[in-house]
């Protein structure tokens, strides 16, 4: 079986993101609430399709290729962050 570091990668993002305590909502709740900030990993709001581009862009450049297309719905943060990823390692992005 394959590991996840058999697999092309290249780095997009800053990893890993921050855990924060929220201070206020834990203060009210009287417990501590915690949230990982993967508004936080450098390109955009990125999240978890950063950490997912830097596989498949990573697949994308090994096998030659030029241009990337992807589509989404009217200002999809997908669409957004595919074309500030592929343009960042030297893909030309197409968006629908």
């Amino acid at each position: 079986m394959k590991q996840l570091c058999d697999f092309p990668k290249i780095n997009l993002g800053v990893f890993p993101t921050p855990i924060q305590r929220l201070s206020n909502i834990s203060e009210y709740l009287h417990t501590n609430i915690w949230i990982k900030r993967d508004d936080l990993t450098g390109v955009a709001f990125g999240g978890n399709k950063v950490r997912k581009l830097e596989f498949l862009l990573a697949d994308a450049k090994k096998q030659g290729a030029e241009i990337v297309f992807t589509t989404g719905g009217a200002q999809s943060n997908h669409a957004m962050l595919t074309v500030a990823c592929a343009r960042k390692v030297g893909l030309e992005p197409i968006t629908l």
